[in-house]
């Protein structure tokens, strides 16, 4: 199974202390009163684009780290059989497939699924990144060599066999058959990693709060471009195209729209402080917000990059936890009453509602295949903290 991108890993608490609301939270919150009728919002306008596209110019420096080269062809990814979520039945509840102890923190736990095998990475254990097997129910050998952050993003490539994650001011890069760390990579010692993934098998990115934004060749790990854009950087996400990224200005409110070599393409504003970019579809034609966080009028926005309208408002007062599928199909929140909601995308169908059973849930994942939902939770007393699987419970539809 496999993917032509994978999808941005979720912020971190340490980067979302510099700009803002974070995701997970960092402090319990109290129950909310009673949702009321969402407020009208004018929605937001996209600027005529200021030049096309421009490829990604060759950059002021290049240091060549040999690596293994990655596969030109993808294969269809697709969920095993009778295991999509999207199939979930009306009468049926998701079942907990997998529950992994660790050390119980407020900051932080990213999580990641390869995008070509059942497998579930993470750094909850801190300065390591471990792996675990879904279909055999076990773990693998951990990735060492984290000296400095736990890292603020986990990227997996296409195949599978190359995985990359963010320490400090450097860029790990590990193989996933042999667990060996194969090079590192050197970043700006400006802002915390936002955004970081690989655009099929041409190139690798990461952007940091700073709006740096750098790309290198995974095939040898060059760097083949970078630029600097000013600003607070909330979020960001790389169009599919791999021509465009989108970078959510916090002093400018705005979405603004760049190509690789950072000339300004337009922009979408942003009409909340506390709105945050979390998606776009696999066309490049819609952005996923979290409007409203903290408001009564909280929930989830989908928008169209052209034009700024609205496709759907979708009411999830007090749901702070998002993921959603590949394929913009499936919608996950969480919200801090620790219920779970399915939702069938563009239209906003609720397919299931059904508590987890945890004090409190501080991260959601959704595999690329929309087979499982892996959740950073704390369990109550003195069960400490795990990372929950949950998923269909059987084969069957």
């Amino acid at each position: 199974m496999q993917k032509r991108t994978l999808l941005p890993i979720a912020l971190t608490a340490a980067a979302l202390a510099l700009i803002g609301c974070a995701k997970p939270e960092l402090a319990a919150i109290p129950t909310a009163p009673a949702a009321v009728a969402q407020a009208a919002i004018a929605p937001p306008t996209v600027l005529p684009a200021a030049s096309a596209p421009l490829p990604i110019t060759a950059a002021t420096q290049r240091v060549a780290l040999p690596i293994q080269a990655l596969p030109s062809q993808e294969a269809e990814l697709t969920p095993p059989a009778g295991r999509s979520l999207l199939d979930i039945q009306p009468d049926e509840t998701l079942q907990l497939l997998a529950d992994i102890p660790i050390p119980r923190t407020d900051f932080g736990v990213r999580m990641a699924f390869s995008p070509s095998s059942d497998v579930l990475l993470h750094n909850g254990a801190g300065l390591l990144i471990q792996r675990f097997d879904l279909v055999r129910n076990q773990p693998l050998p951990a990735l060492t060599g984290i000296e400095v952050f736990s890292p603020f993003t986990i990227s997996v490539s296409p195949d599978g066999s190359v995985i990359v994650a963010d320490d400090g001011s450097q860029m790990h890069i590990w193989s996933s058959g042999s667990g060996e760390q194969l090079n590192s990579l050197l970043l700006p010692p400006i802002g915390a990693r936002v955004t970081a993934g690989f655009h099929a098998d041409e190139f690798f990115f990461a952007a940091d709060t700073s709006g740096n934004v750098l790309v290198w060749d995974p095939h040898n790990w060059g760097e083949i471009g970078r630029f600097s854009y000013p600003g607070r950087i909330a979020s960001g996400v790389l169009f599919p195209d791999g021509k465009k990224i989108a970078l959510q200005d916090q002093t400018k409110s705005e979405i603004a729209i760049l190509d690789l070599q950072g000339i300004r393409l337009g922009r979408v504003p942003i009409e909340g402080d506390n709105d945050r970019l979390l998606s776009i579809s696999p066309a490049g034609d819609r952005f996923l917000l979290h409007v409203g966080y903290g408001y009564p009028t909280e929930g989830v926005r989908i928008i169209e990059v052209e034009t700024g309208q609205t496709v759907l408002d979708l009411p999830l007062l007090n749901f702070r936890q998002f993921a959603v599928s590949s394929d913009w199909s499936l919608l996950a929140a969480v919200g801090v009453q620790n219920e779970l909601r399915l939702y069938r995308l563009p239209g906003g169908e609720l397919l299931l509602a059904q508590p987890l059973g945890v004090a409190r849930t501080l991260g959601v994942s959704m595999s690329p295949n929309g087979a499982y939902l892996a959740f950073y939770v704390f369990k109550g007393g003195d069960q400490g903290a795990a990372i929950q699987v949950w998923g269909r419970g059987s084969s069957d539809p």
